[in-house]
């Protein structure tokens, strides 16, 4: 096929991804090759959609952020970006056979099996690169994939509009409301700790991307007239993720990072707070208890009467939000953190799980109908989550430890009717 001849063909595409023909893969093989518009955060407390992706002889799927979240980024046009991958795909395709493409506005990242001994591959890729002006990685990736019969290669190049590194303005703009936002509702001290919790959550998802070498932007914090005075804050990943395991850290940090905080929360507040008649609470928020706060309501304040309740100061009131975003966040569900986790260790048994969980949602909505809330969240955000680039390589027994872990904490936040309000 001809250089127009392909490009008609991309743009007769759809939208958000192209299929084209490998001839040098097996007879009704094809070359993956994906740009996608949607986002892809690691979320607080909501997320968005991820396309569904046809199965092929690689399944993999990448997000890149909207222009409206594009943070200096130069605007590509997605035909100039289609034509950025081809002249990489060209200059290596003779080396490895394609099994798939993966293209955002900052870097090409190809994946394949060598045709060439890796010290030649290596040395030739880069020489190649220098001379069109690119910069790229070459990396062999051990599969351990039970019958595989070789291993993988990714090819990663950077682009040349990438962004260099500034101040995030937006993100520190945004702070700042929502600091005047949860105040403004809740008060000094409940601002302070709410905010701690999610800024450790949100931190710990950061850095660990940051460690597994994933381009992922700071926090962006939304502001809320809420009772919390905050949607939550997430993060956007800018680059493919490169296995499981690298998955695992970067979803399991966050979680883990605010919960240690909420409990903290939780014991301090709980210390200071005072028990109430109920005639002087007739009206008002009432908060759901799950396991982890019942026990630690036990243990900090033990033999409350019969038909008496917990009048929470506001650093409690903290640590139970706390715990509620962390019992929303690990739902095991498409983008959320407990969707990257059981994909992390589950990987295609992840969707079945999913689709229970929003099940059983829909079941617990006849209870408090806000569940169905997150089941349309679910829903269009895709329950299924997207392969990594190298989804064959083992996460190992530490991570799947914390990964169970993960589940347990879960399973102790959970609030079935997490508030009501009487008037």
């Amino acid at each position: 096929m001809t250089s127009g001849a392909r490009d008609a063909d991309i743009r007769g595409r759809g939208k958000d991804d192209c299929i084209t023909q490998a001839p040098h893969l097996p007879k009704g093989g094809v070359l993956r090759h994906w740009t996608n518009r949607d986002v892809s955060p690691l979320t607080s407390f909501a997320a968005v959609r991820t396309r569904r992706v046809p199965e092929t002889s690689f399944r993999g799927i990448l997000s890149y952020p909207r222009p409206w979240m594009d943070t200096g980024a130069k605007r590509m046009k997605r035909e100039e970006i289609i034509g950025r991958s081809d002249q990489i795909r060209h200059l290596v395709e003779d080396l490895l056979i394609l099994e798939a493409v993966f293209t955002t506005r900052r870097s090409v990242v190809l994946r394949g099996i060598p045709r060439v001994p890796f010290a030649d591959l290596e040395a030739t890729v880069r020489a190649r690169l220098q001379a069109t002006g690119y910069t790229g990685t070459v990396e062999v990736a051990a599969t351990a994939e039970p019958g595989a019969p070789r291993d993988a290669v990714l090819i990663s190049v950077k682009l040349d509009n990438a962004v260099p590194a500034r101040f995030p303005v937006v993100n520190a703009v945004l702070f700042l409301f929502t600091v005047g936002t949860t105040t403004l509702f809740g008060g000094v001290e409940f601002a302070v700790w709410f905010l701690a919790i999610l800024l450790f959550h949100e931190f710990g998802h950061f850095t660990l991307a940051r460690r597994r070498r994933i381009d992922a932007s700071w926090p962006y914090f939304i502001p809320a007239p809420n009772i919390l005075g905050t949607f939550g804050a997430f993060i956007q990943l800018r680059s493919p993720i490169r296995d499981r395991p690298s998955l695992l850290d970067m979803a399991v940090a966050g979680p883990l990072a605010g919960f240690v905080v909420a409990v903290a929360a939780l014991i301090v507040g709980l210390s200071q707070s005072t028990v109430v008649a109920p005639e002087t609470t007739e009206s008002g928020l009432f908060l759901g208890e799950s396991l982890l706060f019942h026990l630690l309501q036990n243990i900090v304040l033990p033999g409350i009467p019969d038909g008496q309740t917990v009048l929470l100061h506001p650093v409690a009131f903290a640590g139970w939000a706390g715990l509620l975003v962390t019992m929303f966040n690990l739902l095991p569900m498409g983008q959320l953190d407990g969707g990257h986790i059981a994909y992390a260790l589950f990987r295609r048994h992840q969707r079945r799980i999913a689709y229970v969980v929003m099940a059983g949602l829909a079941v617990a909505a006849y209870w408090w109908p806000w569940w169905i809330l997150w089941v349309g969240i679910g829903i269009f955000m895709r329950p299924k989550h997207p392969p990594t680039l190298l989804d064959e390589i083992p996460i190992g027994r530490t991570r799947q430890f914390l990964g169970w872990l993960s589940f347990v904490i879960f399973i102790l936040c959970f609030m079935p009717v997490p508030f009501t309000v009487v008037f």
